[in-house]
C-alpha cells in the first residue's frame, strides 16, 4: 500500500490528545503527518500550557506530542494566531508557519481532517 500524506487542522485544545493518538496510529503506518494548530487549538504549542493540562487533566500532553514529533509528525502554529502573537512560549520542534504553508500541504494531502 502506498503511503499516504494526512493532515489535521486542530481548531480546540481539548480536541488535541484524540488527534494526536490518530495522528500517530497514521505515523506508525508509515504516512506522512502533519498537524497545524490554530485557535485554541495553538496553546498546545506552550510549553507553560503542557504543564497545566499535566495537572488539570491528568493527561501526560507532553509525552504524547514528543512521542509525535519522534515519529516525525510535523506541529505547525499559525503564525497570524492572537494567542501566539500574545506571547506563547513555543515548545521545541514546532514552527510557525502562515495559510500559504497550511494550504500547500492540505492540497498536497489524500486527507485532510478538522478537529
Amino acid at each position: 500500500m502506498a503511503n499516504k500524506k494526512f493532515v489535521y487542522f486542530v481548531s480546540l485544545s481539548s480536541n488535541v490528545p484524540y488527534v494526536l493518538k490518530k495522528a500517530l496510529k497514521n505515523a506508525e503506518e508509515d504516512n506522512e503527518v502533519s498537524i497545524f494548530f490554530d485557535l485554541d487549538g495553538a496553546r498546545v504549542l506552550d510549553k507553560r500550557y503542557l504543564k497545566i493540562m499535566e495537572r488539570t487533566h491528568n493527561i501526560d500532553l507532553q509525552k504524547l506530542m514528543q512521542q509525535a514529533l519522534d515519529k516525525g509528525i510535523k506541529f505547525f502554529g499559525c503564525q497570524m494566531n492572537v494567542l501566539i502573537a500574545d506571547g506563547l512560549e513555543l515548545m521545541d520542534g514546532a514552527e510557525l508557519s502562515g495559510v500559504a504553508t497550511f494550504l500547500e500541504t492540505a492540497y498536497q494531502a489524500d486527507a485532510v481532517l478538522s478537529y
